[in-house]
């Protein structure tokens, strides 16, 4: 799908305010299912060595997304981290153009190392971004379909900014108000690296307490976009064991990619919406 194609989200509503302030005691509630769903991940089909590498989301470093690596090594895949720091720690925006042109910047710089983890391997490379990281992810997945594999988001913002918990405490940044044109833009930009070639599977939760759901929706391509809400916080996604099994079961079988929604343990939690 063409950039000039992509729909400006209309609804800005931002995360309700329960959903918000009740953001950290969630992700322990989530972290303690991985008692529950032993039997789930012990059952995942191996993995096939692929390297994956994990995107972590706004002022987020590699720690925050270790134990996701940790899974996706202990079934088989050659995890690593983006290793570049804290994501956007230094960023001095005075209008929101400074900021796209600071993410523009760090896409290039992680396909720089997204092509080498390709010519070490020989294969191809998925992504896994979490909330902004996502956004990294799925414009790489338009500007490098014979690099990456495939693209998993973690509650990204895909739409209008306004519609994040997070978008009045961003907007201090600014020394002027932000034109309707340079918000435009700021969604433009994820899709407009060329045609989606990759799978890419955008996760959110209409109880993500930064990230509204009217704006958490990849618009890419329905023909390679899947967009799937799942019972997770925000700050959860990284932790949680049900979004674990989701990302196994979707790595590991790839005609069948969604076979793990029909199990009873997991069906309850997840919906599959469709792109667009």
């Amino acid at each position: 799908m063409q950039a000039a194609q992509q729909q400006f989200t209309p609804d800005l509503r931002p995360p309700r305010l329960r959903h918000s302030m009740s953001e950290l005691g969630r992700v322990f509630l989530e972290m303690g299912w991985s008692t529950v769903l032993r039997p789930v991940l012990s059952s995942l089909p191996r993995g096939d060595g692929h390297t994956v590498m994990t995107i972590p989301g706004f002022m987020g470093a590699d720690g925050s997304t270790a134990s996701l690596r940790r899974f996706l090594g202990e079934r088989g895949y050659n995890a690593v981290p983006w290793g570049l720091g804290r994501n956007a720690a230094e960023v001095r925006s005075r209008n929101l153009d400074d900021f796209l042109e600071h993410r523009a910047h760090m896409e290039d710089v992680i396909a720089s190392r997204v092509e080498r983890e390709f010519i070490a391997s020989g294969r191809k490379v998925t992504l896994i971004g979490w909330s902004l990281g996502g956004l990294y992810a799925v414009a790489l997945a338009h500007r490098l379909p014979r690099l990456v594999r495939q693209v998993i988001t973690l509650g990204t913002p895909f739409g209008d900014p306004r519609g994040t918990a997070l978008y009045s405490v961003m907007g201090s940044l600014y020394d002027n108000d932000v034109d309707e044109q340079a918000l435009q833009r700021w969604v433009a930009h994820t899709y407009r690296g060329g045609p989606l070639r990759v799978p890419v599977l955008a996760l959110f939760s209409k109880s993500d307490g930064i990230v509204g759901p009217g704006i958490a929706r990849c618009e890419g391509d329905p023909e390679y976009v899947t967009n799937m809400a799942v019972m997770a916080s925000h700050v959860g996604f990284p932790f949680n064991p049900l979004v674990f099994a989701i990302i196994g079961n979707h790595l590991a079988q790839p005609d069948d990619r969604w076979a793990i929604c029909r199990s009873e343990r997991i069906g309850p939690f997840v919906e599959v919406q469709p792109a667009g």
